[in-house]
């Protein structure tokens, strides 16, 4: 098993400061960063993040096409 990720690596991988990191793993984000809190602390699991990763650019990908499309007209 791997080391689960502290905030401060996920917020050094993701290149954003720790703050929009927590504020990304809140339930009303519309994506949320997958997470567990063990102790009242937040944990992260690389492999996690990085298909969150995937999946948040695939979705901003098409929200982009989409916002392009509708200059266009």
């Amino acid at each position: 098993m791997s080391r689960l990720w502290q905030l401060d690596d996920v917020a050094m991988y993701l290149g954003i400061p720790t703050s929009s990191v927590y504020k990304m793993t809140s339930a009303r984000s519309k994506n949320p960063i997958p997470h567990v809190k063990l102790g009242g602390r937040l944990r992260f699991r690389k492999h996690e993040i990085e298909e969150w990763l995937d999946l948040w650019a695939v979705n901003n990908l098409d929200r982009f096409k989409r916002a392009v499309r509708g200059r266009r007209k």
